[in-house]
C-alpha cells in the first residue's frame, strides 16, 4: 500500500505522534482518527524528493499530522451548538482505518492464502479462481478443461480444504474443520485492502474490497466535515450517518441519514456514488446535497457540476449546476431549479420555501435540545422564510405571530417538550 520507508517511520513514531496530536487537542481517541488520516495521506502521497531519509519523512509526517489538529480544532470552534445554546457538543468518533498491528496480521492471513493457492495443481488453482472470483458456471468451466461438472466441483472443494487449512494453520488450530470454508475464506477476504505483490488472486479480488473506509455519525446540533483520501470532502449536517467505503474502482457512500454535501474530487477513472432511499447519485467531480428526510423523502441539489440520478422505480435524470430533484413514495419524482443556496446549513441556516409546518419542525428537532411536536390539525400549515439556525428557538416561539397558532412548553426534565398547535 506505501513505500517501505514510510511503513517503517509510521510504526517507529506511531505511539509519540499520537501523544504530539493528543496535547494538542485533548482527546486520545481524535489524536488516533488524526494520526491514521495523516498516514493515508502520507501513504497516499508517497515520498518526494530529498524526502528519502527517516528524518525528513518523520518530519513530513509530524507536519501533516500537525495541521491536522489545527484543522479539527478550527471545525470544532465552528461547530457550535445549534438552537438555544445546550446539549453535548461532543464529536462522534469515526473509525476511519484498523489499527497498524492489525494491516500486519492480514497481510499475515493473505500470505498463508496466496501459499496455499500457490500449492494447488495449475488445474485446480485455475479452476478455484474462475469459480470465486469470476462466477464462471461449472457447466462451463467442464467443458474448457474436458471434464465432467463432479470433477469441476471436486477441485472446487479441494482448493477450498487447502485454503481453510492453511488459514487455521495461522491461526494456531490444527484440526481442519470441514464447516465454515466459504466464510472463512470470505472473512479473510473482507478485513481490509493489503495488497500482495503478484498475487493473482488479490488482484482480481482487489475491485471487491475496499481499500479504506470510515462510518461518519453526527448527534443532535452537531455538524461534521471530513476529508476523504483523495482530496474531497464531506460535510454532514445533525443527525446524520453516513457510509463512506473506497474501492479500487470506485468510491461509494451510502447514506443513512440526515443530509450531506459533497465536494467531490474529480476522478475518471474512479466514479463517486452516493446511494441513498434506494437511489444511486453517480458522480465524476462535482459540489452537491443529497438530503434525507425523516419521511422517507429524498432531495438531489447540485451547486456546480454535473450528477447522474436513478431513483428507484423512476427514470434516469441528469442534474447541472442550479438543479435539484426531489422524490418520495407519495408525490414521485419532481425536478425544478434549486432556489437560494444549496445546502445553506452549512453556513447555519435553513431556507423553508411553502413547506409543511410539519417538515419544517421535523428539520429544526435535530438541533434542538428539546423535543418538537405539531399538533395534527397544524401540521399542513404552509411556512416560507430563512430561519437562523442558532435562533431557531425564538423563531419558532414567534410562529404565532405569521401563522394560526399557539407555541407552549410541555413537561419536565428530560420529557420537556414544545408542542404547537393550532389555535
Amino acid at each position: 500500500m506505501s513505500h517501505p520507508l514510510i511503513s517503517d517511520v509510521f510504526c517507529d513514531s506511531y505511539s509519540a505522534l499520537i501523544g504530539f496530536v493528543a496535547r494538542r487537542t485533548g482527546n486520545r481517541q481524535t489524536a488516533q482518527d488524526l494520526v491514521h488520516d495523516a498516514w493515508l495521506r502520507l501513504a497516499e502521497r508517497g515520498p518526494r524528493g530529498d524526502e528519502t531519509s527517516q528524518g525528513a519523512t518523520r518530519a513530513y509526517l509530524y507536519t501533516v499530522a500537525d495541521n491536522l489538529a489545527i484543522d479539527h480544532l478550527r471545525r470544532a470552534g465552528r461547530t457550535a451548538e445549534r438552537f438555544d445554546g445546550s446539549g453535548n457538543l461532543d464529536m462522534p468518533a469515526a473509525a476511519a482505518v484498523r489499527d497498524v498491528a492489525d494491516r500486519h496480521l492480514h497481510r499475515e492471513a493473505l500470505a498463508a492464502v496466496d501459499a496455499a493457492l500457490a500449492a494447488l495443481p495449475a488445474r485446480c488453482r485455475a479452476i478455484f479462481l474462475a469459480d470465486r472470483l469470476e462466477g464462471t458456471p461449472h457447466v462451463e468451466l467442464a467443458q474448457q478443461h474436458g471434464v465432467s461438472v463432479k470433477t469441476i466441483e471436486r477441485e472446487v472443494m479441494r482448493a477450498l480444504d487447502a485454503v481453510e487449512a492453511a488459514l487455521l494453520r495461522w491461526r494456531g488450530d490444527a484440526t481442519v474443520q470441514r464447516r465454515g470454508r466459504r466464510r472463512a475464506l470470505s472473512t479473510l477476504l473482507g478485513v481490509g485492502g493489503l495488497a500482495l505483490a503478484g498475487s493473482a488472486m488479490w488482484q482480481a479480488w482487489r475491485p471487491f474490497v475496499p481499500g479504506w473506509q470510515v462510518v461518519l455519525a453526527t448527534l443532535r446540533g452537531q455538524q461534521l466535515e471530513q476529508a476523504l483520501p483523495d482530496g474531497s470532502r464531506i460535510a454532514l449536517d445533525a443527525q446524520g450517518r453516513a457510509e463512506v467505503r473506497y474501492y479500487a474502482t470506485r468510491r461509494e457512500v451510502a447514506l443513512r441519514a440526515g443530509s450531506a454535501f459533497f465536494n467531490v474530487a474529480a476522478d475518471a477513472e474512479r466514479p463517486f456514488v452516493v446511494e441513498a432511499l434506494g437511489a444511486r447519485i453517480t458522480v465524476v467531480g462535482t459540489r452537491f446535497e443529497v438530503a434525507v428526510g425523516d419521511d422517507g423523502d429524498l432531495r438531489v441539489a447540485v451547486e456546480q457540476g454535473h450528477v447522474r440520478v436513478q431513483p428507484p422505480g423512476a427514470a434516469q435524470q441528469d442534474l447541472y449546476s442550479g438543479e435539484a430533484l426531489s422524490w418520495s413514495a407519495h408525490a414521485g419524482v419532481q425536478r425544478a431549479p434549486a432556489q437560494g443556496e444549496v445546502a445553506p446549513w452549512r453556513s447555519g441556516w435553513l431556507d423553508f420555501r411553502h413547506v409543511p409546518l410539519h417538515a419544517a419542525v421535523q428539520r429544526l428537532a435535530r438541533y434542538s435540545p428539546v423535543a418538537l411536536r405539531v399538533a395534527p390539525e397544524a401540521a399542513d400549515l404552509t411556512v416560507f422564510g430563512r430561519v437562523r439556525i442558532a435562533e431557531a428557538g425564538a423563531w419558532l416561539r414567534l410562529l404565532p405571530r405569521s401563522l394560526p397558532v399557539t407555541v407552549r412548553e410541555e413537561g419536565q426534565g428530560a420529557e420537556r417538550a414544545l408542542l404547537i398547535a393550532r389555535r
